[in-house]
């Protein structure tokens, strides 16, 4: 009796996968670089800026998981070479969630220039950034393993799995920052995170990510179908507003119950307390998750 299986053509298929995220993945610091022009290990090692290596690590660790959903499922397809496939997948992931960040950058943080506030060393910002490429690595990943081949339809699937959940999460952010400024009498969100308060980048962090990890219990609910595409978007979409909702609901009540009797809004804005902010976004990624597994 065999106590561990191995077949040579399906694990060199495997190794051959593995293979081409670690190399997509160990590429990312030279990928980086020439995205925004600037050289990681005189940020790192030189200029000591704790705001770059943030971003990078939260970038590295969103390549990781959306790379995740790339090389998922049984590698032993017919048509195109596995590991071109694989290496397609994650290409497109990364486009994807470079389209996240500009997203961010252009549409929904419109005051702040991401850019230059991680390289003069704004924590708060940096860690802002890496929780929502976090969010969408979150998004991708979900949404590829829910997609099972590579079809034409697959493909019209897989990205407008994405632009919904994308979009939503960015309206959510939007409507986040404008209750922010009624609630506190015009304060604006984006100049706490400019001004560098991290309460603030962990809380803003912690929401992007929580969201997604709600959104993406998406792919349980919706069966997808290749032959009824717009009908699923549809079905993901309502889902997604559902789930998002009762995630809400709940981190309301777990902030209410954990937190009791602390001011909070007083905490962030005024005391920028960094325990305060890592609770609440605590909160936010842990009711996401449970929610994700139920």
């Amino acid at each position: 009796m065999d106590l561990i299986y191995w077949d040579h053509y399906y694990n060199a298929i495997v190794l051959m996968n593995l293979a081409v995220v670690v190399a997509v993945f160990v590429s990312l610091k030279l990928f980086s670089a020439a995205i925004i022009h600037v050289n990681p290990t005189k940020e790192l090692s030189v200029r000591d800026n704790p705001a770059f290596g943030i971003s990078l690590a939260g970038a590295m660790l969103g390549i990781a998981i959306m790379l995740g959903g790339a090389v998922y499922g049984d590698p032993d397809e017919k048509g195109l070479p596995s590991f071109v496939e694989v290496a397609g997948l994650g290409a497109l992931g990364i486009i994807l969630m470079m389209v996240t960040r500009f997203v961010l950058s252009k549409v929904v943080l419109t005051k702040i220039t991401l850019r230059e506030e991680i390289l003069a060393g704004n924590k708060a910002v940096a860690i802002a950034d890496a929780g929502n490429v976090i969010a969408a690595a979150i998004i991708i990943y979900v949404v590829m393993i829910w997609v099972p081949d590579y079809s034409v339809e697959a493909l019209i699937a897989l990205i407008g799995g994405y632009a919904i959940s994308q979009i939503f999460l960015s309206m959510m952010t939007v409507v986040r920052i404008r209750i922010f400024g009624k609630v506190n009498q015009g304060d604006c969100l984006q100049s706490q995170l400019k001004s560098g308060n991290i309460a603030m980048g962990l809380k803003f962090a912690g929401q992007k990510i929580g969201t997604a990890l709600a959104m993406s219990t998406a792919a349980h609910i919706v069966v997808y179908e290749e032959l009824s595409v717009g009908p699923i978007l549809i079905a993901w979409m309502i889902a997604s507003v559902v789930v998002v909702i009762v995630w809400e609901i709940l981190c309301q009540i777990a902030q209410r119950i954990i937190l009791v009797n602390v001011d909070l809004n007083h905490e962030i804005i005024n005391d920028k307390n960094i325990a305060i902010g890592a609770m609440q976004a605590a909160i936010f990624i842990s009711i996401g998750l449970l929610i994700s597994q139920v």
